[in-house]
């Protein structure tokens, strides 16, 4: 594959992202199970992601978009009353400009990010939960933030297991394969605000840098603002949109892994035009599927064709994250897009 910095040199071109409706898939048989799960599959080989229509309820998606506006429009020393510590795995709110990857301009953004609330018997007996697990840290305004947050986490919760069960189906695979790998509820949900820009970037500014994602699949959620651009397996940058009704859902490093970039982690970002003047504030949430810390990723052999050898070493999960959190080398960890 091309890589990130080189992909970050190629125009971006606009076509059109499917959009699959999930209700046959709750709803439906054995057959119509299939068939909304080889939608997906095509899906994901020919465009990289798809969004996903009936997954979740809209009504539940704008309040919780109407809690994260609320709190990224109050005062600076009240969102930092809730400030990410200093760590990979970052839980609270990490302010404008001050997510840094590497030597590059602090990326033009703010987050709150948070997960399930932590288990505290869990890092006795999983050693990699206890380097990789961070409380939660809940402001006190808006009054229902946490709340409708918690509600929404939870609902992402139970599409995203419906998801894993389809990309299973599609791969000729018990349909409880994935979701059986992902009992901890290890996932991690995070807001973006992206304001509009008033003055020229520096120099390799972004909004959003160019990134996969870390776990097996990510659920994106983003309002009218738009912004967000994704890598095809053909080698282009699609512009995407907000599609009232619907999730875009794209494959992460895991998924990638297992199936031999079958279901290939699509690369995507969120840049600063030319007209930079032009472009409007823009809402997002981020909900990272993340598998079993103490589960071994190996290629599926289904996944392989003749005389092929698997593009990736096994590993685990809990190491996966740990490396690549280390090497993205920010001040205040990563959030998503």
């Amino acid at each position: 594959m091309t890589s990130i910095n080189e992909l970050a040199k190629q125009t971006t071109v606009s076509t059109q992202i499917p959009i699959i409706d999930f209700h046959p898939f709750i709803v439906g048989d054995t057959n119509a199970k299939t068939a909304v799960a080889n939608q997906i599959s095509h899906a994901i080989q020919e465009v990289g992601c798809f969004y996903l229509k009936n997954g979740i309820s809209q009504t539940l998606i704008d309040q919780a978009f109407a809690q994260a506006e609320r709190f990224f429009a109050l005062p600076l020393e009240e969102k930092q009353k809730v400030a990410s510590a200093v760590t990979g795995r970052s839980r609270g709110y990490i302010p404008f400009e001050k997510m840094f990857i590497g030597n590059q301009p602090g990326q033009l953004h703010e987050s709150f990010s948070f997960a399930n609330e932590l288990d505290s018997n869990k890092a006795e007996v999983d050693s990699y939960a206890e380097a990789l697990d961070v409380p939660n840290q809940w402001p006190q305004n808006p009054p229902e933030f946490s709340q409708v947050l918690q509600q929404f986490f939870q609902a992402s919760q139970e599409c995203a297991l419906s998801v894993l069960e389809a990309l299973a189906i599609a791969l000729q695979l018990p349909s409880s394969y994935f979701t059986d790998l992902h009992s901890q509820q290890n996932h991690a949900g995070v807001f973006n605000y992206y304001p509009n820009i008033s003055q020229a970037p520096k120099i390799g500014q972004t909004r959003f840098f160019e990134h996969t994602d870390l776990g097996s699949i990510t659920l994106l959620f983003q309002d009218q603002g738009g912004g967000l651009e994704v890598y095809t397996p053909q080698g282009e940058w699609l512009t995407t949109s907000s599609v009232p009704g619907t999730v875009l859902v794209m494959p992460a490093d895991m998924m990638s892994r297992w199936t031999n970039d079958k279901f290939c982690a699509a690369p995507h970002r969120v840049s600063v035009p030319n007209d930079f003047q032009a472009v409007k504030e823009r809402y997002s949430f981020s909900f990272f599927v993340i598998p079993d810390y103490d589960v071994e990723v190996t290629c599926l052999e289904s996944c392989l064709k003749a005389n092929e050898s698997p593009k990736y070493a096994p590993t685990f999960v809990g190491d996966h994250l740990l490396n690549r959190t280390n090497d993205r080398a920010t001040k205040y960890g990563r959030s998503g897009s």
